[in-house]
């Protein structure tokens, strides 16, 4: 009896929660800056879009670190004017080609990819013939890698979207594309915490100009 006390003894004073000793070092950083802009407004995203991508530099070999500063800079491309789109366009590459790089195949680096060529032809719209294409094949990996991903199915909408009729896109073609996307975002759930787990409103703003 006595040595089970000294060994339950043992136990408690060596004993650690489990979270707290697998949490990483930049996991609090991280949830911070995403958690800042859930609720800043654009003119508000530079900072922190800047800390995310100080982050990423400082651990160049966790993917999903490289994949939100990507993420961020291209999100807030589409926030700001023309002038400074290309701009941030350029500042995400780095990030969202090695998110891919080191996850080639998860879905969610795919989508990625397809958004971010999005966001270049957003910059500058004579783009569209030539990276349009390699955006649809991109959300269409995307989705392949993982068919309940809901942000690839944004990514095609979306391309259909904003591709003009007479090249097969166009509101009314995207409009099965978009429904299914909202099927996919109401069944899905992130994993954790970490997670992806963005592109609802744009889903919502594509489904209310079919009203």
């Amino acid at each position: 009896m006595k040595v089970i006390s000294l060994l339950f003894l043992s136990f408690l004073l060596t004993y650690r929660p489990v979270a707290a000793a697998t949490e990483e070092p930049w996991q609090p950083l991280l949830k911070a800056q995403l958690q800042a802009l859930e609720k800043a407004t654009p003119s508000a995203w530079a900072p922190h879009v800047d800390t995310l991508a100080k982050l990423a530099g400082q651990y160049p070999d966790i993917w999903l670190l490289q994949y939100y500063a990507g993420w961020a800079y291209t999100q807030l491309s589409f926030k700001t004017p023309k002038k400074m789109s290309e701009v941030l366009c350029n500042q995400a590459e780095p990030f969202v080609r090695k998110a891919l790089a080191l996850q080639p195949g998860n879905t969610e680096t795919l989508t990625l990819m397809g958004y971010w060529l999005s966001a270049r032809i957003n910059a500058v719209p004579s783009r569209g013939a030539a990276l349009g294409a390699e955006s649809r094949d991109y959300a269409q990996k995307a989705i392949s890698a993982d068919s309940s991903n809901p942000r690839a199915f944004l990514i095609k909408a979306l391309n259909i979207y904003y591709t003009p009729a007479i090249f097969g896109g166009g509101k009314k073609r995207a409009r099965a594309v978009v429904e299914e996307t909202g099927a996919k975002f109401a069944a899905f759930t992130p994993a954790d915490e970490f997670s992806p787990a963005w592109g609802k409103n744009i889903y919502e703003v594509l489904q209310a100009s079919y009203k």
